[in-house]
């Protein structure tokens, strides 16, 4: 039973009121005054309903109203203020402080009927909306722990943890959203090293689903190849047989995937790379001091249907490094909207090339969250592979 407040200190009106009321099958609550209305809106199990007369002692009606709205953590109360004013001003003055309606004394009971109506039906609104909100909130909840859990399984590979001629790390910070961020290793011999980071456009657990689809077509792929013993194919053979297999399936016309696949000899002391739109590679050489940006003319996949990717070369030292990242590193934004930016990751990894994987990662995630204006809701990934002899 819905239960209405009717506040006004005329009593001939309160009984009229609550005679009526009553007849209609509602639960009325009785306020003689301004400040005794106040108190029962304030109460536990408060009316969401009130009829308020606009003038009467203590706190009159409009006060009330004003009052009313000021209270974030209550539940909403539908409010009608019942008044003898009919100038237009006076009654903007309601409505601008919080009203929701009025009715002018004296009151037809048909128009009060029907105005109640409207009201309930605002008020039922609201509670359908804060039921759609919890169960919105919940599902969002729902759908992040998934994405913790599709990330830490799915989505990121373990680095080996020996390999001759190279030190590798990763490191990934969540963000405040799940997006389709990825990597992977895949040693096929003693001295050779593939690894791929991808991102898939867009975010969400769509997004997540089609990058741990991704990398499971990788993995395929390599297992395939090598499963009778063979040497694997060129990354760039790889790419392309990855692209053909996904690019119908998972990815379409609204979607594409950027992308970086590596191979890392340490045998041949050489780099063979496939960048397709991906964030540009940090190369840090040693012998020079400086730092290069690596990258590669190759479309995403899931552009189009036919797509043949080349691959680069580069040869490698001891002591060289390469830094793999996302691009929540380098579109970070500071107070005045900068973006952190390549030149300045850069400038970071050429004073820090002699630091190992580990420490440089940290070194560049700790200057990002510093460089931050806000929390940052990319995530942020970083792989470092150093050559060590």
């Amino acid at each position: 039973m819905m239960r209405i407040l009717i506040a006004d200190d005329d009593s001939i009106t309160r009984r009229l009121l609550e005679t009526i009321l009553t007849k209609w099958s509602y639960q009325v609550v009785i306020a003689q005054d301004g400040d005794e209305a106040w108190q029962i809106l304030q109460g536990e199990g408060a009316p969401k309903l009130a009829i308020l007369d606009w003038m009467m002692p203590g706190l009159d009606g409009v006060e009330i109203c004003r009052r009313a709205r000021q209270r974030i953590d209550a539940s909403y109360v539908y409010i009608m203020l019942l008044t003898s004013k009919v100038r237009k001003e006076d009654l903007i003055e309601g409505m601008e402080a919080g009203a929701d309606d009025y009715l002018t004394k004296p009151f037809n009971r048909h128009e009060l009927e029907v105005r109640l109506r409207a009201g309930l039906r605002i008020l039922d609104l609201q509670e359908a909306l804060m039921t759609s909100s919890d169960e919105l909130a919940q599902m969002r909840s729902s759908e992040a722990e998934m994405g913790r859990r599709l990330r830490a399984t799915l989505l990121t590979g373990e680095p080996p943890a020996v390999m001759a001629g190279v030190e590798v790390a990763a490191r990934t910070e969540p963000g405040s959203k799940l997006d389709g961020d990825f990597y992977d290793f895949f040693p096929h011999s003693d001295h050779a090293l593939d690894l791929v980071m991808g991102d898939v456009l867009g975010q969400g657990l769509s997004a997540a689903l089609i990058a741990a689809a991704t990398k499971n077509h990788f993995l395929r792929t390599l297992h395939r190849a090598t499963a009778s013993g063979g040497e694997p194919p060129a990354p760039a053979q790889i790419v392309t047989q990855v692209h053909d297999a996904i690019a119908g399936q998972f990815l379409g016309q609204k979607n594409f995937e950027t992308l970086c696949y590596a191979r890392f000899d340490s045998k041949a002391r050489q780099l063979d790379y496939v960048d397709c739109g991906y964030s540009p590679t940090v190369y840090f050489e040693k012998k020079t001091g400086k730092c290069k940006m690596l990258r590669g003319d190759n479309m995403p996949l899931g552009i189009g249907q036919q797509e043949t990717y080349r691959q680069l070369s580069l040869p490698f030292a001891p002591g060289d490094q390469f830094l793999f990242h996302s691009d929540g590193i380098t579109e970070t934004l500071n107070a005045k909207g900068e973006a952190f930016g390549p030149d300045r990751l850069s400038a970071l990894v050429q004073k820090a090339g002699d630091l190992s994987p580990e420490e440089l990662i940290t070194r560049v995630h700790t200057a990002v969250r510093e460089f931050a204006a806000e929390p940052i809701t990319a995530h942020l990934t970083c792989l470092v592979v150093k050559i060590t002899g």
